[in-house]
């Protein structure tokens, strides 16, 4: 059922207000935690965390933005094709933060977790208003079968930014074990990454496969039509289409 433009208006501004707050925390700018204290520190560009926030929080803006003009306008909402593969890849971006900081950083069963404003903010509301964002709200059919592979560019650019900083910065602190040069070396190092890839490969898909999956006829179905050309199997439009419109003028013809 499409969900009430009303509502995803009001769930989009929260999700844009709690992903701000995420951002200037992930600063140091009123942060309020176990650290505690007003700090800041250029260090916070090489937190995978961090900056995938500040994608949350743009293409959270651009969606917010769209909401508010169909809501203007009375209509439905548009999606853009580009748009809405762009959001995918950052759900998986913000996806990848939320799992690896609950499974292999932080442990969620010790109160130190939950009592840290940041770190509620940054690794768990954000993220996951986002997440069910795309879930709630993204329309079916609109993802090409390559997008989750397309999803793997930013954290392997990731990867590639961390390594560049360690080469030029002496005696450079790596912000996750996993990437830790001096420890594991470049090659335990893309052990791990390449475990990481195939562990989200594997939910980039199981994302794609749910985008794929729609209500026709009142059962559920895996749709993989137009997986190739997801837009036009999006609108429903088939290759005979044009042809079926230009006998119109014929037919018309013929009955004059």
């Amino acid at each position: 059922m499409q969900k009430s433009i009303l509502v995803r208006l009001i769930y989009r501004v929260i999700l844009c207000v709690v992903s701000a707050f995420a951002c200037l925390l992930s600063l140091g700018i009123f942060y309020i935690g176990k650290n505690g204290g007003n700090t800041f520190s250029w260090g916070f560009l090489k937190y995978y965390t961090n900056l995938s926030n500040y994608f949350v929080f743009v293409v959270s803006a651009i969606v917010l933005h769209n909401t508010v003009k169909s809501a203007r306008e009375g209509g439905q909402e548009r999606e853009n094709g580009k748009l809405a593969t762009f959001k995918f890849m950052t759900v998986v971006m913000i996806l990848v933060t939320f799992l690896v900081v609950i499974f292999l950083l932080q442990s969620p069963f010790t109160a130190d977790f939950w009592l840290d404003l940041g770190n509620m903010s940054y690794h768990f509301a954000a993220p996951l208003l986002f997440i069910f964002d795309y879930f709630l709200f993204d329309k079916k059919r609109t993802l090409s079968v390559f997008t989750p592979l397309l999803s793997l560019v930013i954290p392997l650019v990731y990867v590639g930014y961390i390594f560049l900083l360690g080469a030029v910065i002496p005696d450079f602190a790596y912000p996750y074990f996993f990437l830790d040069v001096h420890t594991l070396g470049y090659g335990g190092v893309c052990l791990w990454v390449l475990a990481l890839l195939g562990v989200f490969t594997v939910l980039g898909y199981l994302l794609w496969f749910y985008n794929r999956l729609d209500r026709i006829d009142g059962k559920w179905r895996l749709d993989l039509h137009g997986i190739l050309r997801p837009g036009k199997a999006e609108s429903g439009e088939t290759d005979e289409e044009p042809a079926a419109k230009e006998t119109e003028p014929n037919s018309g013809d013929s009955a004059a």
